[in-house]
C-alpha cells in the first residue's frame, strides 16, 4: 500500500479505541503507522529492515521510554503490525519475522500503489474515524487533514 492507504488502514482499525484512549494517542498511533517506510528515505533495502515484528518492538520500545505511556506504546505496535500486514497483501515478497525468519511472504492480492484499493481503504477509515470520534465537520477535517 502507499501512504494513504497505510493511514486508512489504521485509522479504520484504531478508530474504535478512541473510545477507550485518548484521541491524540490514536492519532500519533496512526500517524506513526507509516514509520515503516522510513526505509525509503534512508535509502536501505525496502521492506528488509523495518517491515518486521522487530522493528515494531523497537519503535514501541522507543515510545515508551520517551513518552512514558504504555498504552500509547501498545497502540503504536498495532499500528505498525497493521503497516506489516497491509503490506503482505500486496505483490512484493518481503520477511516480516527478520532476522528471526528470512522466509519471504506476500499474498499477492494488488500491488502496494493499486490507487483503487489505496482510495478505499483511505475512505473506510476516514468513515471508522468520523464515527468513532464524534467531531463536528470542522474538527474532523483539522485532524484528517495532520494525518494526510
Amino acid at each position: 500500500m502507499n501512504r494513504p492507504g497505510h493511514i486508512g488502514l489504521a485509522l479504520l482499525f484504531l478508530s474504535p479505541f478512541i473510545t477507550k484512549f485518548e484521541l491524540n494517542n490514536v492519532l500519533i498511533a496512526v500517524a506513526l503507522t507509516v514509520s515503516p517506510d522510513i526505509d525509503l528515505l534512508l535509502r536501505i533495502e525496502h521492506r528488509k529492515y523495518t517491515h518486521n515484528i522487530t522493528f515494531a518492538i523497537l519503535i514501541s520500545i522507543i515510545v515508551f521510554m520517551f513518552l512514558k505511556n504504555f498504552w500509547l506504546s501498545f497502540l503504536v505496535f498495532l499500528s505498525i503490525l497493521i503497516h506489516i500486514l497491509s503490506d503482505l497483501l500486496t505483490i512484493q515478497k518481503f520477511a516480516p519475522l527478520y532476522p528471526f525468519s528470512k522466509k519471504k511472504y506476500a499474498l499477492k492480492l494488488f500491488k502496494s500503489n493499486n490507487t483503487a484499493i489505496n482510495t478505499a481503504v483511505i475512505l473506510l477509515g476516514i468513515a471508522s474515524f468520523a464515527y468513532f470520534s464524534n467531531l463536528d465537520f470542522s474538527e474532523l477535517f483539522r485532524y484528517l487533514a495532520k494525518l494526510i
